[in-house]
């Protein structure tokens, strides 16, 4: 019978379930830090603060979506490589 990707389904060690939101929340808070001071690096301005009236909405937007996608990305990354750590049941 063959596997679909319904029927190999894993569940992570309950270790990796509580540790891996705190992994990905650091390496999000550090990514953002360096992120950060990229962009003040390349730009020579500060961040944009996104609830600053004064900042452009397509200025905020933009940053907007590059924090978020990065911080999504992670995740997904943490994620995906804690639940590979699990071994396949060997039937």
């Amino acid at each position: 019978m063959s596997e679909t990707p319904e029927t190999r389904t894993k569940s992570a060690h309950p270790v990796l379930k509580v540790a891996a939101p705190f992994v990905a929340f650091a390496a999000t808070w550090a990514v953002d830090r360096a992120l950060s001071a990229a962009y003040s690096a390349i730009t020579g301005r500060e961040t944009p603060d996104v609830n600053d009236r004064a900042v452009s909405f397509p200025r905020a937007l933009v940053w907007t979506i590059a924090t978020a996608t990065t911080g999504a990305v992670i995740q997904l990354v943490i994620y995906r490589a804690a639940s590979d750590s699990v071994p396949e049941d060997q039937d």
